[in-house]
């Protein structure tokens, strides 16, 4: 039987440990999509048309049965004035040297005489009945004309690509990390006691 006051040797070791981490190397590729680019726009007439427009000028027509504006009667009746007094002038005229020669000879009563000779004239004038045609009336007709101009509109398109893939590349890692030191740890118990060394 073993005394109770013995001694004894005691060992307890710790192995170390470590741990490890890797992480393996990534290469990713991938292609860019093509990008489309466009610009549509549509196509419009912008076309129209004006009305057809139509205008009378019946001015001839209504002068022929009398009508008259006022430029045409000051000048009508300008000609008329002007011939009239040319005309008046000349008879004055014609009938003052009458006067001048006759009123004095004997046996002639030029007054008288030249009453006689305008009643005489009066009598013998000719009378003209004018016949004229009645002009038409002017008629003009503007037709309708097509204005603007049509846009044919336009689309448009560009596409554009890149050459090459593009790439991403992560380098692998091995991290090592010591999670536990070695140690080895010794005493001594005497009886119930525990002597560290």
């Amino acid at each position: 039987m073993l005394g109770t006051n013995m001694t004894y040797l005691n060992i307890r070791s710790t192995q170390a440990m470590t741990s490890i981490h890797t992480q393996l190397g990534k290469l990713s590729t991938h292609s860019v999509p093509a990008r489309l680019h466009g610009d549509y726009q549509a196509a419009r007439s912008g076309l129209g048309a004006t009305q057809p427009k139509i205008s009378m000028d019946s001015y001839q027509s209504r002068h022929a049965y009398g009508y008259t504006n006022n430029t045409d009667f000051a000048r009508e009746n300008y000609q008329k004035g002007m011939q009239g007094v040319a005309e008046g002038r000349s008879h004055h005229t014609q009938n003052a040297w009458d006067f001048i020669d006759n009123a004095a000879k004997p046996g002639r009563n030029v007054i008288a005489d030249q009453a006689m000779q305008g009643v005489r004239q009066q009598f013998m004038k000719q009378r003209y009945l004018e016949l004229q045609s009645i002009p038409d009336v002017e008629i003009t007709v503007t037709p309708a004309e097509i204005t603007g101009r049509s846009d044919p509109g336009h689309v448009t398109l560009s596409i554009d690509t890149e050459p090459f893939a593009q790439s991403d590349y992560e380098p692998g890692s091995v991290d090592t990390e010591l999670t536990q030191e070695g140690d080895v740890r010794q005493w001594v118990s005497y009886g119930h006691y525990d002597i560290l060394a």
